[in-house]
């Protein structure tokens, strides 16, 4: 356990190594900032925030470490470069992302960025339920070759083996029931 004259040592060396490594910054900022310049190409954004965190990671390293810095710029120079890399090869990495994505525009799918209206979603719902109670009351014949077909997503061949039918007895059901609810299509359309 330190003692109370220990403590207060140890605080005058910290506070001492705080204003030793703000002024080992005051002195190599512009040589730091020209080089950053250097390194990535004017684009003050990115010099910024690369200074700024060159700043702090040499900042904790200078107050943990009791090392002495022979080179103080270099040493410096040499975060601010490891830090300037990181922010190129960032930019590499999205640059070949967006080429990746540019030559296979078939292969990337994009969300819209528009979302549904109240309305048009309620207008859906209110369809849906019509088209539901549509079919429910669609003869046997034709009501179940719907619901195999549009809610189970069954094929023809299967719901003819299903039904005992022949599979063009299937598609023609399927036929007339869509006839029959096609009447729907022309309600939307008139309220959409």
């Amino acid at each position: 356990m330190l003692h109370t004259g220990e403590l207060v040592a140890a605080e005058q060396r910290q506070l001492e190594g705080h204003s030793e490594f703000w002024r080992l910054r005051l002195e190599n900022k512009e040589k730091l900032l020209s080089c950053c310049y250097r390194w990535l190409r004017n684009d003050s954004d990115k010099i910024e925030d690369v200074i700024a965190h060159t700043c702090e990671k040499a900042f904790k390293a200078y107050t943990r470490s009791s090392a002495i810095i022979e080179n103080e710029f270099a040493w410096l120079c040499r975060i601010a470069h490891n830090l300037c890399m990181d922010v190129h090869r960032a930019n590499a990495k999205h640059q070949d992302i967006v080429n990746h994505v540019s030559e296979l525009p078939d292969q990337f799918y994009f969300a819209d960025n528009q979302s549904v209206s109240l309305e048009s979603e309620h207008l859906n719902l209110s369809l849906y339920k019509k088209l539901i109670q549509e079919i429910d009351i669609l003869p046997k014949e034709l009501r179940l070759v719907m619901q195999y077909k549009f809610m189970y997503e069954m094929e023809y061949t299967e719901i003819a083996s299903r039904l005992q039918l022949s599979p063009e007895n299937v598609r023609k059901r399927v036929q007339l029931a869509r006839k029959r609810l096609s009447v729907l299509k022309e309600e939307y359309r008139v309220l959409s």
